[in-house]
């Protein structure tokens, strides 16, 4: 026997929250209902809490046979380490060593997992592609996968996708404002426009990548958002919107700086880039250096807004990203954010 609340089943949820909330849930045991009321398991009540918990509604203590609440398996229990991985959809992305016995434990663990790769090359070619094998479950690359309420169909052996700039996809975001114009100059299968328009911004997406294309077209209609697509070279994208774009994204770290001139001449007069690449450790953000000079070829002066960590990529090797105005009359543009 051990302490629990028997509550009407209708004040169930709001009990088991506010226990929850003053640390007086136990989570090792189950709760049960009997029809008319639930009974929720405690770890201890003093009369404080006894008066604290009166507000809610009718309760009463009760000493029950709470059975144990069942603790699933996670893959550091089977394999003793902590297993480093991607989860793309239903498909995990294993690293290349253990990679048969990380995937057995991914799958034995995570009912969502129903293949598992690991890739055989880093992003490569004008396309940005990565070659995997397969290593577990059904065999394919293809997938949908959901962030930020989105979905977004994949095939992530003929077009980039990384779960892992999720995040960063929506500190970026949150700085877009309805009716303002993004340039997505690499835009893959759509993870930075799709959210970007979904906010009510007008964007236009570019890649050169045909596959990415493709189902950048298909995400846009299977999340009923409207973007402007093209396929084709970054350059002759950015040439066509001179002084057009509040927001241009640069997500090609490998060789972004290449294009930063495009970029700023796209971006209107107090327009802000979010320009990605990838900086060793000891001197994260020595970009800023190859954006001013570039800013200065143009006559535009730049002002730096933020700069961060994105993600790790190799060892003492980040992905980092710089966000900068641009400004060509000495006027900061943006808009006032609510």
């Amino acid at each position: 026997m051990s302490l629990g609340l028997r509550v009407p089943r209708s004040s169930g949820e709001r009990f088991r929250k506010a226990l929850v909330e003053r640390e007086l849930f136990d989570r090792s045991r189950k709760i049960f209902s009997d029809g008319t009321h639930v009974y929720l398991p405690v770890l201890g009540l003093d009369q404080a809490a006894l008066d604290d918990l009166s507000r809610l509604g009718p309760f009463e203590p009760a000493d029950r046979d709470f059975l144990p609440e069942e603790i699933p398996l996670c893959p550091q229990d089977l394999l003793g380490f902590s297993p480093s991985f991607e989860q793309v959809g239903d498909i995990a992305i294993v690293e290349p060593e253990r990679a048969e016995e990380v995937a057995s434990a991914l799958m034995r663990c995570n009912c969502s997992i129903r293949t598992a790769i690991s890739p055989l090359s880093d992003v490569e070619g004008e396309f940005r592609t990565r070659r995997f094998r397969h290593v577990a479950g059904e065999v394919r690359t293809t997938t949908v996968h959901k962030e930020h309420g989105l979905r977004y169909r994949i095939d992530l052996g003929s077009a980039y996708f990384s779960p892992r700039l999720g995040t960063e996809r929506l500190r970026v975001a949150a700085q877009v404002c309805p009716g303002q114009v993004v340039l997505d100059l690499f835009a893959g299968v759509g993870p930075f426009a799709l959210l970007m328009a979904k906010k009510g911004a007008r964007v236009i997406a570019a890649d050169k990548n045909p596959a990415a294309v493709n189902f950048m077209r298909e995400n846009a209609i299977l999340n009923k958002v409207e973007l402007e697509i093209y396929e084709g070279d970054a350059s002759e994208v950015a040439l066509r919107y001179p002084d057009t774009a509040d927001h241009v994204i640069m997500n090609l770290p490998h060789s972004a700086s290449q294009f930063l001139g495009l970029a700023m001449r796209a971006a209107k007069d107090g327009g802000i880039v979010h320009y990605y690449t990838f900086a060793p450790e000891e001197d994260l953000y020595q970009d800023r250096a190859i954006i001013e000079a570039a800013a200065s070829r143009l006559d535009i002066s730049v002002e730096f807004l933020y700069q961060g960590i994105v993600r790790s990529y190799a060892p003492h090797r980040f992905n980092v990203v710089i966000d900068f105005r641009a400004n060509k009359a000495g006027q900061a543009g943006g808009c006032s954010q609510d």
